[in-house]
């Protein structure tokens, strides 16, 4: 046909910057859930939500730690339900405090479920984080509602045993202890991150440590057992207004292509009420991901030293 044109769609790279999205792809086939490619994004339809996997370049590929080769972000819409409580912050507070895997997130005024991945080039960590960014696709929003629907219609909380046991635990000791004040208690671990050079223990009179926890005798509300991870940093923001605000913009922060811990879980008021705090939970899924809790364990370490950076430059104590 003289004077046609015709246009080729490409197919998508299966594996874009590395990402393997094409076995992410093939592991939800089982699933109810729908999928599709768009460019080095995958679109993953649930009964009622859209979430888009996406595959991004680092806003610096060059950091200390080597070379970042992709950031993955996950992002959900709020559904319409939800969308009505936007503007209180104290019940959305309220909400990431039952986080799993991700935050409810506001950014240029659009509110979603975040989750985001840095990958190194040097890492070779898929085995942890294939299966976290897969159960964060199937389960992590859907966990976060059902958490959120037991809270208004007060409904039980779920139970059930955790498959995280005392020798985890003990073998995350034996690793943090090399590095921070750890004990272990039962189904417990505490440990301290020391955020200045000369810091070591709150017991000792000091106030410049993060408090990080392992508890796996702390069911979650909607999937039940597991494995709940606390970081209590012990900054204090006595403005309710201002503390929101803060917690919001660490969450913002989480989303960003840059050097940081993999950002699975949620930014929320701490035990204290007036302190930053960072949740997230381990459903008994991914208990089989070898080294899965000390790398938490790690990632609170580094999550600890970047956000008390942020929160002394914006003039917390």
């Amino acid at each position: 046909m003289t004077g046609a044109s015709f246009m080729f769609k490409r197919k998508p790279n299966p594996r874009p910057l590395g990402v393997p999205l094409d076995g992410l792809e093939k592991a939800l086939q089982p699933t109810t859930l729908e999928t599709s490619r768009e460019g080095d994004a995958l679109v993953v339809r649930h009964e009622k939500l859209v979430s888009r996997v996406e595959v991004i370049p680092p806003a610096n590929p060059e950091t200390e730690d080597g070379p970042i080769s992709a950031v993955v972000t996950i992002k959900t819409p709020l559904p319409e339900e939800l969308t009505s409580f936007v503007d209180n912050p104290n019940l959305i507070g309220a909400i990431n405090s039952m986080a799993t895997l991700g935050a409810v997130t506001e950014d240029g005024g659009d509110y979603f479920f975040g989750s985001r991945l840095t990958v190194y080039e040097q890492e070779d960590a898929w085995n942890i984080q294939f299966p976290l960014l897969l159960f964060t696709i199937i389960g992590g929003v859907d966990s976060l509602l059902g958490a959120t629907r037991r809270m208004f219609t007060k409904e039980p909380p779920a139970g059930g045993e955790s498959e995280w046991t005392e020798g985890d635990l003990d073998l995350v000791h034996s690793y943090l202890s090399r590095i921070s004040v750890c004990n272990t208690g039962g189904l417990g671990l505490t440990a301290e991150f020391g955020l200045k050079a000369d810091a070591v223990s709150a017991a000792a009179g000091d106030h410049e440590t993060a408090l990080w926890r392992l508890m796996a005798d702390q069911p979650h509300p909607e999937l039940g057992g597991g494995l709940f991870c606390l970081l209590e940093l012990p900054h204090q923001i006595p403005d309710e207004e201002k503390l929101d605000r803060t917690l919001g913009e660490l969450n913002r922060m989480e989303m960003a292509p840059h050097d940081l811990p993999p950002h699975f879980g949620a930014w929320c008021r701490g035990n204290l009420q007036n302190n930053p705090a960072y949740v997230s939970f381990l459903p008994n899924a991914l208990h089989s991901a070898e080294g899965i809790a000390l790398n938490a364990s790690l990632w609170a370490l580094n999550r600890a030293q970047w956000a008390d950076a942020m929160l002394v430059a914006s003039g917390a104590r």
